[in-house]
């Protein structure tokens, strides 16, 4: 295989002159330039893209750090920002933490030390510190869905998750529902006391007391859905309707409704924030809230694109929050207080 110095020494020109031809160079005179080109061409030389991108500072690589891979919301911001990327040349290193706080730092540690040229991240955990270091390193850096605490300036793209949360219960209040419950997430995460407080608010409005013991945080992933779901089926008196912080924990609890012998909505409404493109094949297909996935990646792929033709320094643009839309996607999961046992 032919070698930069090879391509040199056939069109009698330096390494140098080569790379800036490779690259673009408008000072190299068109004489070289087409000796470079035709030694190229003759001996098949093929660029190095990743020695050529590092000369030129870049890796050309978008770092995304997760939570959760499995997570089919993650799968699609992911698509999101990987086609944002590849239309720019990039790719995207995508990294999970598996909820671990110690492996979300040393992932955002790599991050910080330039093995990506800028930065996405849907975290769960409290990032401000690893954050701070993105930043003073030069690293664009993009917050999706969530914002940590001490990272106000810092580019978010969300949606709505306390109004939306609020609409899906008034959704279950409309059927006629007075007794309700909810599987939150962990207490300390933004997006969680948000759907929260979506959740009591549209209570409050209704003139509904909500039972402390109708509340259950479950820790994210199935798991935690069943066992908080199992909780709230255990308790002497149930509610009529549940929602679901998200999906993940919304699966778990449809597991916990199967141990125990019950359905949707016979005996209990479910409505979850997420949707899943399975959720219109369970039986009964699943009430849920679907967020713009995907388009939420494609937006933070752009607000990085813009801070790296900006400037190329890292610092961050007086970016206002992106903001998307949900939908609310009404299925057979919930049915009307009448129709519950």
């Amino acid at each position: 295989m032919a070698s930069i110095r090879d391509v040199a020494r056939a069109a009698g020109v330096s390494t140098a002159t080569v790379v800036r031809v490779l690259n673009g160079g408008a000072t190299v005179s068109p004489d070289r330039t087409e000796r470079v080109l035709r030694a190229v061409k003759e001996l098949d030389y093929v660029v190095n893209g990743v020695a050529a991108s590092l000369s030129r500072g870049r890796t050309r690589l978008l770092g995304l750090l997760v939570s959760d891979i499995a997570n089919p919301f993650t799968g699609q911001v992911a698509r999101g920002l990987e086609d944002e990327a590849v239309r720019h040349g990039y790719q995207v290193l995508i990294s999970s933490s598996d909820f671990d706080p110690h492996r979300e730092a040393q992932i955002l540690e790599s991050f910080a030390r330039r093995t990506v040229d800028a930065a996405a991240l849907l975290s769960t955990g409290d990032t401000a510190d690893g954050v701070h270091r993105l930043l003073r390193n030069e690293i664009p850096t993009v917050l999706i869905d969530r914002r940590p605490p001490d990272l106000p300036t810092v580019p978010l793209v969300r949606t709505d998750s306390l109004s939306a949360a609020r609409d899906a219960v008034r959704h279950l209040i409309g059927l006629g529902h007075t007794d309700l419950g909810m599987i939150s997430g962990p207490a300390g995460m933004a997006t969680a006391s948000q759907r929260l407080a979506g959740f009591r608010a549209a209570c409050t409005e209704a003139g509904l007391r909500v039972r402390p013991e109708c509340v259950r945080e479950g820790f994210l992933g199935v798991d935690g859905g069943h066992r908080a779901m199992l909780e709230v089926l255990d308790l002497p008196v149930r509610p009529t309707a549940v929602f679901s912080f998200n999906n993940m924990l919304a699966i778990g609890a449809l597991g916990a409704l199967r141990d125990r012998g019950l359905r949707l909505p016979d005996d209990l409404s479910l409505i979850t924030f997420d949707d899943t493109d399975l959720f219109p094949f369970v039986d009964p297909p699943l009430t849920a809230i679907a967020q713009p996935a995907y388009e939420i990646g494609a937006a933070a792929g752009r607000i990085l694109f813009a801070e790296l033709d900006r400037s190329g320094d890292g610092t961050a643009a007086d970016v206002p929050d992106v903001v998307l839309p949900t939908e609310l996607r009404i299925r057979a999961s919930c049915a009307a207080i009448a129709a519950v046992s």
